[in-house]
């Protein structure tokens, strides 16, 4: 009999929903396990109470208690220990950094909650899909002044206390030399570095967004004028992203634009006819940047579409030509 009372208890017990393997915060396991012991015993007590026999009712709910707990506490411990972690992504893609020694951490938690051995060496793109990085796995991050892990990628990320810390950098370039570690700051759009909160916003989730940068240093360490996305790695090395379309907001992210090609398309043309009526574009400017326009719309017409979209190649280069056609106004406005 109790052969048959543990057994239930057991068998119960591995029926817990093993919602905890998919949890990947760290500071959630311990929580889950404390769970899953109690909800594991309590299964198993009543299994253990049901087979038993009338007068062993006590006896078999306590055997089937016991095996529950020891059951649930196991299902729900996790598959990676949490003491080996550089830190792990939530499910928006924050990345939280722990306090793990530099000899200790072996992987992390990617935003579905997989343990994910080395540290991470990419980013998420802007549909959540992750996407690896060519650069070497030894500049892939860098370690902030507490000694937190930090991908490079991040633009921010939350301390093991949870503060947010918003705009870090693993390093920045002053005169066209590469300074490396932890900063926090911007560009301006003659490529000068400004230290402080870096320019953003947080959408209607809460999540942090970084603008667009007003461009880029090449590996030559020249500034590269021109609204991008992406990140230097811990070499200075610059990172494009693909997933997002270069100053996907002709007016800025907080602005709220959409980023989609019509919707850009008819604010260039709106654009150029504010700067022909300002006086800001002469004629002469304002016709080469509309017959540009015109020409890049009729090439995306031609491109092959599959569901009203482009393939992420051909996108990239209508978004690129968008991208050249926006600088070539603001300058022609500026000047």
């Amino acid at each position: 009999m109790r052969k048959n009372i543990l057994a239930a208890g057991i068998a119960a017990a591995a029926l817990f929903p093993t919602f905890a393997f998919a949890q990947h915060a760290c500071d959630q396991q311990h929580d889950n396990r404390v769970l899953g012991t109690v909800a594991g015993a309590g299964v198993g007590a009543l299994a253990g109470s049901a087979v038993a026999g009338r007068g062993d009712r006590t006896a078999g709910a306590v055997i089937g208690g016991v095996a529950g707990a020891i059951i649930g506490n196991q299902v729900t411990k996790g598959s990676a220990d949490c003491a080996h972690a550089y830190g792990y992504y939530d499910g928006n893609g924050m990345w939280h950094a722990t306090r793990v020694s530099r000899g200790d951490a072996q992987g992390y938690y990617d935003r579905s909650g997989a343990w994910v051995s080395g540290a991470p060496n990419g980013y998420y793109d802007g549909q959540g899909r992750w996407i690896s990085a060519t650069s070497d796995a030894s500049a892939s991050g860098y370690y902030d002044s507490n000694d937190r892990w930090v991908p490079a990628s991040a633009n921010g990320y939350y301390a093991d206390n949870g503060q947010w810390v918003g705009g870090a950098a693993s390093g920045y370039y002053r005169e066209g030399r590469w300074v490396a570690g932890p900063a926090t700051g911007r560009y301006d759009a003659s490529g000068r570095w400004i230290s402080g909160e870096a320019s953003g916003h947080r959408d209607a989730n809460g999540v942090w967004v970084a603008d667009a940068q007003p461009g880029y240093y090449d590996s030559d360490g020249r500034w590269r004028a021109g609204e991008v996305r992406g990140y230097y790695d811990g070499r200075g090395r610059w990172v494009a992203m693909s997933g997002y379309a270069n100053a996907a907001y002709d007016n800025g992210p907080s602005a709220g634009g959409p980023r989609d090609f019509q919707s850009r398309v008819e604010r260039l043309e709106r654009r150029i006819q504010s700067g022909m009526n300002d006086g800001s574009l002469n004629r002469m400017e304002a016709n080469r940047a509309m017959r540009e326009l015109t020409a890049i719309r009729r090439d995306e017409a031609r491109m092959p579409h599959r569901r009203g979209q482009l393939n992420r190649r051909d996108e990239m280069r209508i978004q690129s030509r968008l991208d050249n056609l926006r600088s070539s106004i603001r300058l022609a406005r500026e000047g």
